[in-house]
């Protein structure tokens, strides 16, 4: 069996260098800071964005972008082996903007090139009912290249993020390990409704189990 692509030596040592940091810190807050510290620095480093562009632009094999991620716009760059982390890379061109949605674990994400646009959103319902919330939309905020936001999760994190300007945005982000919550939630912010978003190896398991009742109701 192949062994998967490598990143580039210096992204990779950088990863390796926050695995053993984070192993020794105990509690998502301590993680969190340690990260807030660490991205803004790892933000400035250019020249490894560039590398990555270029891969992607001639279609090597790292970043893989035949991994399915839940949000279009995804990349995944690293996974810590114990799934402490994950380091993620986003690109969004000219106005676009991810849908609305909440986080199954905090998160401390900024922009390495271009303008990135957050916009928060408070739940103003107790969610019980299910498949509908209400929601308030907070001020925009718009970071420049190595500043940084944080994000928290369930309806704590509510957001949507993107590029508010011309040219392209790439947004680099750190995610924890995620709570034990197999999906995300979608929100539509004009009509309240919520739709639960499933990585998309488990949305075919799902399908694939829905499915399998038909053959077995005909053999009845």
């Amino acid at each position: 069996m192949p062994e998967p692509p490598r990143p580039p030596e210096e992204l990779l040592e950088i990863c390796n260098r926050w695995s053993e940091s984070v192993e020794g810190i105990s509690g998502d807050a301590a993680r969190m800071e340690f990260f807030q510290n660490e991205l803004p620095v790892f933000l400035r480093k250019q020249a490894v964005f560039e590398k990555l562009l270029k891969n992607i632009k001639a279609g090597r094999p790292y970043p893989d972008l035949r991994q399915a991620q839940m949000i279009d716009d995804e990349i995944l760059l690293y996974l810590n082996p114990k799934r402490l982390f994950s380091l993620r890379m986003f690109l969004y061109g000219p106005g676009e903007y991810t849908p609305i949605h909440d986080h199954s674990s905090w998160g401390v994400s900024g922009a390495a090139a271009g303008e990135l646009g957050v916009i928060r959103y408070a739940r103003e319902d107790d969610g019980s009912v299910e498949g509908c919330a209400q929601l308030m939309q907070a001020a925009p905020a718009y970071l420049k290249p190595s500043e940084i936001e944080l994000t928290r999760p369930l309806n704590e994190g509510i957001h949507q993020t993107g590029n508010p300007v011309d040219g392209t945005t790439i947004m680099i982000s750190v995610y924890g390990s995620p709570i034990r919550r197999l999906y995300i939630n979608r929100f539509d912010y004009k009509t309240g409704k919520v739709e639960k978003l499933y990585p998309p190896r488990i949305k075919k398991k799902m399908l694939a189990a829905q499915a399998l009742e038909h053959f077995s109701t005909k053999e009845k």
